[in-house]
């Protein structure tokens, strides 16, 4: 009975008592349905608050299923792109070991090998090696599934990306220009975040592709800003469409032309960045597009 006097319910049931008896009957049926309801109201909030629990952690269900496929989606793809990126990167030093070997061939009939032509040889051929032997490692840590979350320092994994980007971005002429902080060390999945700049790299080059510019510059800059590390990537790219700019960081969201687009990179960024505490926003200005990376920096 909240919400009703019941002093003033009492009163006016003994009055109806004293001066209508039919209307005293009348009063207390209403006031019998009335408390029936509520009995019934009660039932009801509760199995709908049942209900409401039960639908709430299948739709969470469903939705973590939908992510693991769009994320084992996403590697898959930086798996074939990697696996021709480690193709390209390892054919300039096999041709050059190559070519040593012909040269070897040719100058010892000439007789014109000695101890520092060995040494020179020798030194030009690990260096080619060490190449390969740290652009394979790089590659492999990469594609190593890892959940362990640990401290490391941006500009070590900014570097690492440049390696496992060379070839397309010498292919694609594009120079990126780091202003990072040495010291800034941030605590998440180090492979995740390897990823996201990779994603957003690529964007970046699609952009540059599709609006045909020839000078390309694309900038990663890091700073702390309140106990935060702030990463900004800009490019000169051309911008986003203000029509689809709240829109790029949604599931299977693309502009490119059917077939050419997965629509998972940058929501797979926007996820990436969540799972390691973090926010992704971008504007345009200038002539591109700045995404805007807020982490949590690491207390060592």
């Amino acid at each position: 009975m909240k919400n009703i006097n019941q002093e003033l319910i009492n009163d006016i049931l003994e009055h109806s008592k004293i001066s209508d008896k039919k209307l005293y009957g009348k009063i207390q049926a209403f006031l019998d349905l009335y408390e029936k309801q509520i009995k019934i109201n009660k039932k009801l909030k509760k199995e709908n608050s049942f209900f409401l629990e039960k639908w709430d952690k299948r739709n969470n269900s469903e939705h973590d299923k939908k992510d693991k496929i769009i994320e084992q989606q996403s590697r898959l793809a930086a798996m074939g792109e990697i696996i021709d990126a480690v193709a390209h990167q390892w054919k300039q030093p096999l041709n050059a070991i190559s070519m040593l070997v012909d040269m070897l061939e040719d100058d010892f009939k000439d007789g014109s090998i000695n101890n520092s032509y060995i040494t020179d040889l020798s030194s030009t051929v690990h260096l080619q090696i060490n190449h390969m032997v740290t652009t394979l490692n790089e590659f492999r840590n990469f594609l190593r599934p890892s959940t362990k979350n640990e401290n490391f320092h941006v500009n070590t994994i900014i570097q690492n990306v440049r390696i496992l980007m060379k070839d397309e971005l010498i292919t694609q002429n594009l120079y990126i220009d780091l202003d990072i902080e040495e010291d800034i060390v941030i605590f998440g999945n180090e492979n995740e975040l390897k990823h996201l700049f990779i994603n957003l790299i690529n964007n970046s080059i699609d952009a540059f592709n599709e609006h045909d510019i020839r000078e390309r510059k694309l900038s990663i800059k890091c700073l702390r800003k309140n106990k935060q590390v702030i990463i900004e990537i800009l490019d000169n790219a051309g911008g986003i469409s203000p029509k689809i700019i709240d829109q790029i960081f949604k599931s299977n969201f693309t502009t490119k032309a059917k077939g050419k687009g997965t629509g998972i990179g940058l929501y797979m960024s926007s996820k990436i960045v969540a799972k390691n505490n973090g926010k992704i926003s971008v504007r345009n200005i200038d002539q591109g597009a700045l995404f805007t990376i807020s982490l949590l920096e690491s207390n060592i």
